[in-house]
């Protein structure tokens, strides 16, 4: 996966998804808890800021990923919720909906 993701993008989504600091639960919500562990303990701390999380290329590419799979999930979403539109215009037009 690519992580030619502009840092304050990707800072921002950080920030939604898990605040300024990341700790091992909200890590293991993600499913990035070895990403996290290894940054932790080279760190040696319980929580892991945003800096920090910027910092780590390995930390880096998993929320460049869930990025990515995040904005797939929200364009699939809105495909879909626009072909049952198209879907009800159909039906409406052809008189089936009424």
């Amino acid at each position: 996966m690519s992580t030619n993701i502009n840092a304050n993008i990707l800072k921002n989504f950080i920030i939604k998804s898990v605040g300024s600091e990341l700790t091992a639960k909200e890590a293991q919500k993600l499913g990035i808890e070895n990403e996290y562990k290894e940054a932790a303990d080279e760190l040696d701390v319980n929580m892991i800021d945003i800096d920090d999380i910027l910092e780590n290329n390995d930390l880096y590419e998993q929320f460049a990923t869930l990025y990515v799979n995040d904005k797939e999930e929200k364009a699939k979403a809105k495909d879909e919720e626009q072909e049952k539109e198209e879907q009800m215009a159909i039906k409406d037009k052809n008189g089936a909906g009424v």
